[in-house]
């Protein structure tokens, strides 16, 4: 067997708390469209099949949601889907994938893992980006993509450059969100690029690493049986940790290559706004930055608030300031008590 090819790892689970009531559980934000010309989770594999060809795309998504990717997905091979009894964060996630690869005898093949609800644009410079890291993962690196901050965000992690590797640099470190001041000089220094959470290595090199930084988590999961759907006992004794701190801020081979696109995580209903994001007929007066999203097909009237999201859906209406926009996370928890049919 051929075990150098290029594989498309997509991660497609979580729940998208923070984009509630439009996103549920039985329907995250992944599996909406919501910009337009497709899902986050159909544009995502879209634009991956230049360059790992529509065989190389793997979806790792919640059990409950193997229906709904199958149908959104539907050239995806059966093989080609894993499904997660229950989330265990990132590392897990990555992990599982990485093993099921190398199972199948592809470790030397080049990986890349993405979240499946990232706006990018154009794709053109996405493919010469994801070439540009390819060569590095090709030698043995584990690569990054940094996006080039035009403001001093709060939102995201940032990544400090170090020594030249061309057509990359050396992560010197990993900083979390900063507050307002630490973003502003991160920006004035010109050393920091965001963090997009994508990956690209070579199977066996991110295996090396995960074993040295890992080893409780990785002996677990290849102690896992060769199914593409685990049981719930044997994943969720799995650790649950982020790849980033787990092995990302660990090792000595990191590497960043910035972005030649425009990204957004759409992380929440404020960041939807800033990509675009807007559903429904409205009109708004007097109000600067408001978002309404629309599901019920009535007429939604704002005047006089700034900063404001205001989300509709046949069960639920959400008004929120942009500055609460953590708060729902809260809103859903007491729901899964008083009203889970609502989430």
């Amino acid at each position: 067997m051929n075990g150098k090819r290029i594989f498309a790892v997509i991660m497609a689970g979580g729940r998208g708390t923070r984009f509630w009531p439009a996103s549920t559980n039985s329907r995250p934000k992944q599996f909406m469209d919501l910009l337009g010309g497709g899902t986050m989770l159909q544009k995502t594999a879209a634009r991956f099949v230049n360059i790992a060809g529509p065989d190389g795309v793997v979806v790792v998504t919640g059990a409950t949601h193997k229906a709904i990717v199958k149908n959104q997905l539907p050239l995806l091979p059966q093989s080609n889907l894993l499904l997660e009894p229950v989330g265990r964060n990132t590392a897990a996630c990555i992990g599982w994938a990485a093993e099921t690869l190398k199972r199948r005898g592809f470790g030397k093949s080049v990986m890349i893992v993405a979240a499946s609800d990232h706006r990018i644009e154009p794709v053109e410079g996405f493919e010469k980006t994801m070439r540009n890291a390819i060569t590095l993962a090709e030698r043995g690196y584990l690569c990054t993509i940094g996006i080039v901050p035009d403001n001093p965000a709060t939102g995201y992690g940032y990544l400090q450059t170090g020594e030249e590797i061309q057509p990359g640099n050396r992560v010197k470190s990993f900083r979390e969100k900063p507050d307002a001041a630490t973003a502003a000089e991160y920006l004035r220094s010109g050393d920091y690029l965001w963090n997009s959470g994508m990956f690209i290595w070579r199977v066996d090199s991110f295996l090396n690493e995960f074993e040295k930084h890992m080893p409780d988590l990785c002996k677990d999961i290849q102690q896992l049986p060769d199914t593409t759907s685990p049981s719930l006992q044997e994943y969720s004794a799995l650790e649950s940790q982020s790849v980033d701190y787990g092995v990302m801020e660990k090792t000595d081979k990191a590497v960043v290559v910035p972005a030649q696109f425009q990204w957004s995580d759409i992380g929440d209903w404020p960041g939807a706004r800033g990509a675009g994001v807007e559903k429904g007929e409205s009109i708004i007066i007097n109000s600067e930055n408001t978002l309404v999203f629309d599901e019920t097909g009535r007429l939604t009237v704002v005047i006089g608030l700034d900063n404001v999201s205001v989300v509709s859906t046949d069960k639920v209406t959400l008004v929120m300031s942009d500055s609460s926009a953590q708060k729902i996370k809260e809103v859903v928890s007491d729901l899964e008590q008083s009203r889970p049919d609502l989430i």
